[in-house]
């Protein structure tokens, strides 16, 4: 496959000039979706989004796209699943405004229309056409070739939405996610009607691998939770940091039953951290829940009090 980079003698790392475009980031205005890309998004950068179907890809991507819209940058959603009236029901209940869409799904036409924009979401991958004759593994790698290579020349970042087939596993060859610069995943937290969803990089070339939960509801994503970036030298690890609260929460005594507000206090946390450290718990078989949602309360199971 070819991404259009040409041939070069080796040199020392040093002599090579960095264009300023890796110093710059198209800000969104929402400090998560910013904080969770590391300052902003990196301009021409290629991105894939993934996750099962319903999870909210096309509603978390039209409202960082709003966000970027408010800042001055130029935004499209091109989408081939959705026709321009259905987004613009979504987009009227989500209270986006200044985001262009339409019904495009040929790959030429994209790249042509990308020297008008800062940022491009392409939904879906798959859904990409060409005039030109050939099978879909050949189109799959014009697809992204042409695209990846028109993201670097005009400084317009793309976004693919990226299907799963119905065992989770991604539509097609891995070669998409390989080419791209970062890839993103949407995964459910907890219960699907919860609306949790956990926001992360399995991939970014250009920072780190951040996370997020943010709550999904009716308008939209709840951008109020924080992106917890770890300090790698003052910041205890993950695994040990979340032993520590395992046990926090286990030494917590009944009655009163154990509850999320009671762990937020314990804990010192956010809804969303207190709500998953118990999940794990009960999944461990560790605490046993009891109703749904905020009003849940867990008690310790049989073995765990021995």
């Amino acid at each position: 496959m070819n991404l259009g980079y040409e041939t070069t003698q080796f040199q020392s790392v040093s002599n090579i000039k960095i264009p300023d475009l890796f110093y710059r980031r198209y800000k969104s205005g929402i400090e998560t979706i910013d904080d969770l890309f590391g300052e902003g998004v990196l301009p021409g950068s290629a991105i894939t989004m993934t996750a099962p179907a319903g999870c909210g890809k096309t509603t978390l991507l039209l409202q960082m796209l709003e966000g970027l819209s408010k800042q001055g940058y130029e935004t499209a959603y091109a989408s081939g699943e959705e026709s321009s009236v259905q987004l613009a029901f979504t987009c009227n209940r989500i209270k986006v405004k200044n985001v262009k869409v339409a019904n495009e799904t040929d790959i030429d036409t994209l790249c042509e229309v990308m020297k008008q924009f800062d940022v491009l979401v392409v939904d879906s991958f798959q859904a990409l056409t060409s005039k030109k004759k050939m099978n879909r593994a050949e189109l799959e790698r014009y697809a992204v070739s042409r695209l990846t290579r028109a993201a670097k020349d005009t400084e317009c970042t793309v976004f693919f939405v990226m299907h799963l087939t119905k065992d989770g596993k991604l539509k097609g060859s891995t070669i998409v996610p390989h080419t791209v610069d970062v890839n993103m995943e949407i995964a459910i937290e907890g219960e699907f009607e919860d609306g949790l969803r956990k926001i992360h990089f399995s991939k970014n070339r250009f920072g780190a691998l951040n996370e997020v939960t943010l709550s999904l509801g009716h308008g939209g994503y709840d951008f109020g939770n924080p992106v917890k970036i770890e300090d790698a030298d003052k910041a205890p690890s993950k695994k040990n940091r979340k032993q520590v609260e395992f046990e926090a929460i286990l030494d917590m005594k009944e009655p009163p039953h154990i509850s999320i507000d009671r762990v937020m206090d314990k804990l010192d946390c956010d809804y969303n951290t207190a709500y998953n450290r118990l999940r794990e718990l009960v999944l461990n078989n560790k605490l046993e829940k009891f109703g749904k949602g905020k009003n849940s309360i867990y008690k310790h199971t049989m073995v765990s009090a021995v």
